[in-house]
């Protein structure tokens, strides 16, 4: 399989392209990692789910060889390629190019289209057609290889735009922009089956990211206008949690939920319960810790500088990544993934 990840971040796309291909119980290998380009060796054919549940992946689908980034090396390489295997002759197909770091300048990328296009067309006798084909090619040229597959995926157009904050009828300005949201439900890989948790869920930006995956999702706040701002949001993507509660996240009233991905009040627009971001980390993180069972996630957001490492080892957790998002000068969120120990 192959994957075109974001490039707006360093390390959280791969981050959640790796956490999401974990929780599909598949065995997989990360075979490339160049840039926006990551390939991945699998048995099973799950580019298009993968890629539909992942916040950062803009396109996935099926490998169908690597080359030295040449045009005798592409040619080369669609001679030995059994290329009746991926397209019948019944089919019609098109192809686009893309560059990734601005890698093979000299090689014009609408000349190659065409020159792969008619040779695709010779080997397979299938028709080309441009606007609706019943499978699209992807040639990419990043670092020192060129990629040839076929795409199952690809982010509808206008897909995050439509659920950017100040869209939903509850904003608020702490709200985390849907790509972080998502990809905090995926650090945290909930299972089928698990209840999914948000308890600090503000008007509800991850919980809504957690529903449109298909999680059975719970918010919590402590704050009753913000408990209404998420029903509200939910409402109005046509979506319903399996419950909102109005409570406070350092007396959690559950026996056991399978993920948590969370991003705790700072202080800033947001109301702390007249405490800090790092007591109210002290005191929520062993309350997660009791209703998680071992091996299972915690996402959790605060600001650079918090020490919320040190309040997760303290509580039984084990820092298994984490991320720095810049989001102005005054602020760096720390995203961490913890595990359970």
């Amino acid at each position: 399989m192959f994957f075109v990840i974001s490039g707006e971040h360093p390390t959280l796309p791969l981050g959640e392209l790796t956490a999401v291909l974990e929780a599909s119980a598949t065995q997989f290998a990360i075979k490339t990692d160049a840039f926006k380009y990551v390939e991945v060796n699998t048995q099973s054919d799950v580019a298009f789910e993968v890629g539909k549940r992942s916040g950062y992946t803009d396109e996935a689908g099926v490998h169908v060889f690597t080359c030295e980034p040449t045009l005798d090396g592409i040619g080369r390489a669609v001679n030995e390629t059994g290329l009746s295997e991926f397209l019948s002759k019944e089919e019609s197909f098109n192809i686009r190019v893309a560059r990734y770091g601005g890698v093979t300048k000299e090689i014009s990328r609408v000349g190659l289209e065409a020159i792969l296009g008619d040779r695709i067309a010779r080997e397979t006798s299938a028709k080309v057609n441009l606007t609706s084909p019943d499978k699209k090619f992807r040639g990419i040229f990043t670092g020192s290889s060129f990629h040839l597959g076929i795409i199952e995926y690809q982010r509808p157009k206008a897909s995050i735009a439509n659920r950017r904050p100040r869209k939903r009828p509850s904003f608020h300005p702490s709200t985390m922009v849907p790509k972080l949201a998502r990809s905090m439900v995926n650090l945290s890989q909930p299972r089928p089956g698990d209840l999914f948790l948000d308890p600090f869920c503000g008007v509800g930006g991850i919980l809504l990211e957690a529903c449109l995956i298909g999680c059975s999702g719970v918010g919590m706040d402590a704050l009753p206008r913000m408990v209404r701002g998420t029903r509200r949001n939910l409402a109005h993507f046509g979506l319903a949690s399996l419950g909102l509660i109005e409570g406070d996240a350092r007396k959690l009233p559950f026996r056991e939920v399978g993920a948590i991905a969370t991003d705790p009040p700072y202080g800033t627009g947001a109301s702390t319960l007249k405490s800090t971001t790092r007591k109210i980390l002290d005191e929520f993180l062993p309350q997660a810790r009791s209703i998680l069972a071992t091996g299972r996630r915690l996402v959790v957001a605060s600001p650079l500088g918090t020490a919320a490492s040190q309040s997760a080892d303290d509580s039984g957790f084990k820092v298994l990544d984490r991320h720095l998002v810049y989001v102005h000068r005054s602020l760096t969120r720390e995203i961490l993934v913890l595990g359970a120990v």
